[in-house]
């Protein structure tokens, strides 16, 4: 049953995919949208690598859990966040360029976690000869560089990605990218046309997929052996800290300044909240149990799970609806919000797989399974004590992932229905206000909560999650 779970959450992808292919509508090339496209990734990734390679060598160097948390944090804001920081700071409207500078500020931590979790694996006794006879320009060269290479590489392609996946910030500030592109193509119902734009990043999101699958993605629960030190460690700091000011604590002062009647605000869009918060749960908590159920190990599935992650929103809204319509099931599961949550799970399936899939040592189950245990006296006495915190964890970061998401609920809301998230974007094409402020203080107030709640339930800590 959970194996049929998850091929239906990667059943998305191939509907978007197949749509393609048998959908209305040309395939065309969109050179003008790639262009941008280029230049808003592109600039994102180099401002992701100039603030996230500092900030992983950083955490590499530290235990603290607050440290974690601050990288953690701009990853899991809502990119419509950012957009109304930029706007509530009074910048002029931004073209590709600021684009690229609003995205990078919020996909820098996917470069600094996997340098992190790389550096967290260097080999320890390399690094003592090293640091015992030779300098540090060649210890960064010869065995530093090398290491953590490949997690350069995956970072910069998955930053890549997810700039040019992003949907609202190109759409609030009118930047043609192929995100914009897919969108506008589906609006029109040429949804083939819409399909073959997205499918060179899908060749490129299976392609990182893949090579995400054969290097470490999560640190190890022990520190590295320190090998920077002096001006170079307090350089790193120094801009991790300016990173961390910039992207989690100023957007908190700037939201603030503008929502004086925060409370009135939010009793005016409960409803909005509400169904928001009914989406999002149920999402977590159906992705949680199943990822949980599934069993210890990889799956072959992965790729898929990943790229449905990384792609546009509206890749796994769009394929969601085409089944559910080929299928004829469409109107018994799109009146209830049904088929927006199946969207939002396929999305985000990855997400709470990840930290759960290799829960122990795998010899720990051999163990188990050698002295005679069944595989349920298994999971409840060796796998569900170690899932526990990983579970409440995963939750809740798939929780407010979902609570932000605009692309799917766009596509898939019921009538008279509308997530808090997609009322702030439409509500930020006439400009911003109290109501933006207040709206954009809820949703960053959740991304802390839930960001607080993961680093600490359970005894929980971010540098824990690897098996």
């Amino acid at each position: 049953m959970t194996r049929l779970i998850g091929l239906l959450l990667a059943a998305p992808l191939l509907g978007f995919a197949v749509e393609a292919a048998i959908g209305a509508g040309g395939f065309q090339l969109h050179l003008r949208a790639w262009g941008a496209t280029l230049i808003v990734a592109g600039g994102a990734t180099l401002v992701g690598m100039l603030f996230g390679i500092p900030a992983g060598a950083a955490l590499a160097h530290s235990r603290r859990t607050l440290s974690r948390a601050l990288t953690l944090f701009p990853l899991l804001l809502p990119p419509v966040l950012a957009a109304a920081a930029w706007l509530a700071a009074r910048l002029p409207v931004p073209g590709a360029p600021g684009c690229a500078m609003i995205l990078g500020s919020l996909y820098w931590p996917v470069v600094a976690l996997l340098v992190d979790a790389s550096l967290r694996r260097l080999p320890a006794n390399a690094i003592e000869a090293a640091s015992l006879e030779l300098p540090l320009p060649t210890t960064l060269r010869k065995i530093v560089w090398p290491h953590v290479r490949p997690a350069l590489l995956a970072s910069a392609l998955l930053v890549f990605l997810l700039a040019a996946s992003e949907f609202t910030v190109p759409a609030l500030f009118v930047v043609p990218t192929l995100s914009m592109t897919v969108y506008e193509e589906m609006s029109a119902f040429r949804s083939a046309s819409a399909a073959s734009a997205a499918l060179p990043l899908i060749a490129l999101a299976v392609g990182l997929a893949v090579l995400l699958r054969r290097m470490p993605v999560l640190p190890s629960e022990s520190p590295v052996r320190p090998f920077l030190g002096g001006p170079l460690l307090l350089a790193s700091r120094l801009l991790a800290g300016l990173a961390w000011i910039a992207t989690a604590l100023l957007p908190a002062a700037l939201f603030s300044l503008r929502a004086g009647s925060f409370l009135k605000n939010a009793a005016m869009n409960l409803e909005a909240i509400g169904w928001s918060f009914l989406v999002a749960g149920a999402t977590s908590i159906l992705l949680v149990a199943w990822s949980s159920l599934v069993g210890p190990g990889r799956s072959r599935l992965e790729p898929l799970w990943l790229a449905t992650l990384v792609l546009p929103g509206i890749v796994a809204g769009l394929g969601a609806l085409k089944i559910a319509e080929r299928s004829g099931v469409l109107p018994y599961v799109a009146p209830s919000g049904g088929l927006l949550i199946l969207a939002l799970m396929a999305r985000f399936a990855f997400a709470a797989w990840l930290p759960l899939r290799e829960p122990v040592e795998r010899s720990q189950i051999d163990a188990a399974e050698l002295s005679g245990l069944s595989r349920f006296r298994i999971w409840r006495g060796i796998l569900l004590p170690a899932m526990l915190p990983r579970a409440a964890a995963a939750g809740a970061v798939v929780f407010v992932l979902a609570l932000g998401e605009i692309g799917p609920a766009v596509l898939l809301s019921p009538p008279g229905r509308m997530t808090a998230a997609q009322h702030l974007f439409n509500l930020m094409h006439y400009g911003y206000d109290g109501v933006v402020a207040s709206l954009a203080l809820f949703l960053f107030g959740a991304a802390v909560l839930v960001t607080w709640s993961a680093m600490h339930v359970g005894h929980f800590r971010t540098n824990r999650l690897a098996g």
